[in-house]
């Protein structure tokens, strides 16, 4: 018989931190909604002195802006809704103790790395069916329906079949490798399986930064090096004049699937790729694009990816030593429906850990903010950065108004919203603050 105890602190834990971000995200995105409502139809004032703002966010322009992003809305209550239900369903009903009791039956308890790692191994991936299969239709929905209707998706369900499937046999490949590492800490290791493994994802993270590029996302989109001719030559220049070793610029065929636009670094050290979207190149000039990424080699020079490892590597071990900990405790298992000797607890240690991170997700949306609040200022100075390397901010604004114009981004967000939410300033923020920079220039 499984059952949960909820006067366990443990559980009350997990039911009342999944209530309160359940209640915390509908509120916010409520505001949100009708901050759109009362003022979707204006360009913020901010703007109104910019020719390309006036043209480009016209009454048809803001109209879209506001249908899609109400669009995203009315498609998150009911999915956010179901996840919730289930979220909480899965506990109370003892789901996870069940497919632990019936994974035993077959394997055997996890006393060997072989039973551990086809305990563990299974029991993760069948803990995580649930979600998978609801997540289907509302994906299905807002890539074929809402993106579709708005312009922005060029997929075929042939593509989006072939691109499920290459996730799953990647995911499995991935995590079965990792598993077998974990199941081997876990039954030799039981009193410092946390120091090994939080170094051995560390490295595993620094690996995943040279293979990925490279190796796994070649087989979903074609990189070609970009093109000579002007664009290259301006954007070599900032390179060449901001020191930023690379692997090579290259054109990603973004638009086969999607018209939305970016631009992204990859890799570390000298294997750093630079990657365009295609639709990124066809929607801004060149001089924009410059501007576009010196923002992104300002994150590089100001070592904002340098300083974020600083702080999260040790957080990292932090965390780990913390969840470790948690592990150890029978009342964890006791209150969630599993029932251990304390003897036992050492060889299923993977579920103190799936346990406590479970409790932690109920619980990390009340610490976002403080993540968002540093991200944003890095924003700020990486736009400051671009400005001062390309030697004006006028083609960073005007990037920055495509970007947000094509991508259907909202105007005018509340503070609270953009405070909880936002890991980048708002377009009417960094405007701004770019106008300012210009003015004491």
């Amino acid at each position: 018989m499984f059952y949960v105890d909820f006067l366990n602190p443990f559980v009350l834990i997990f039911l009342i931190g999944t209530v309160v971000s359940f209640i915390i995200n509908h509120v916010l995105e409520f505001l949100d909604y009708k901050s759109r409502v009362k003022n979707g139809g204006k360009i913020p004032e901010v703007l109104q002195d910019i020719p390309l703002a006036s043209e480009t966010f016209d009454s048809k322009k803001l109209a879209d802006i506001c249908s899609y992003e109400n669009a995203k809305y009315f498609l998150w209550i009911p999915s956010s809704i179901c996840n919730f239900l289930l979220t909480v369903a899965l506990i109370l009903f003892g789901f996870y103790p069940k497919i632990m009791s019936l994974i035993i039956s077959v394997t055997g308890f996890p006393s060997t790395i072989g039973s551990g790692f086809l305990c563990f191994f299974l029991f993760m991936i069948i803990s995580s069916l649930p979600s998978d299969f609801l997540s289907v239709p509302f994906e299905l929905y807002k890539e074929f329906v809402l993106e579709k209707k708005f312009g922005f998706s060029k997929m075929t369900l042939k593509l989006w079949i072939s691109d499920q499937i290459k996730n799953l046999v990647m995911s499995l490949i991935l995590s079965a490798l990792l598993t077998i590492a974990a199941s081997v800490f876990f039954i030799k290791f039981p009193e410092s399986w946390w120091l090994i493994l939080a170094i051995t994802l560390m490295a595993f993270t620094f690996l995943m930064q040279i293979i990925y590029p490279k190796f796994i996302a070649p087989l979903f989109n074609k990189f070609e090096p970009l093109p000579e001719g002007e664009l290259k030559d301006k954007i070599s220049a900032i390179l060449e004049k901001t020191g930023f070793k690379n692997d090579g610029l290259f054109v990603m065929d973004a638009s086969k699937r999607s018209g939305h636009s970016n631009a992204y670094f990859s890799g570390f050290g000298k294997a750093k790729r630079i990657v365009l979207y295609d639709t990124l190149i066809n929607s801004m000039t060149s001089d924009e694009l410059s501007s576009v990424l010196g923002h992104e080699l300002g994150h590089f020079k100001l070592k904002h990816i340098a300083k974020r490892l600083l702080m999260l590597i040790p957080l990292d071990f932090l965390v780990l030593f913390a969840l470790y900990k948690l592990a150890q405790l029978p009342s964890l298992y006791e209150g969630f429906g599993f029932r251990y000797l304390p003897e036992q607890i050492s060889s299923v240690q993977f579920l103190g850990l799936f346990l406590a991170i479970l409790i932690w997700g109920s619980i990390s949306e009340i610490f976002s903010p403080l993540s968002n609040l540093s991200s944003r200022k890095h924003e700020f100075q990486a736009d400051r950065f671009a400005a001062e390397v390309c030697g004006t901010a006028e083609h960073l604004i005007t990037g920055l108004i495509k970007l947000n114009s094509e991508n259907l981004s909202e105007l005018f967000p509340p503070k609270i919203y953009v405070f909880w939410n936002f890991s980048h300033p708002t377009l009417v923020e960094r405007v701004k603050a770019l106008k300012d920079l210009e003015k004491r220039s």
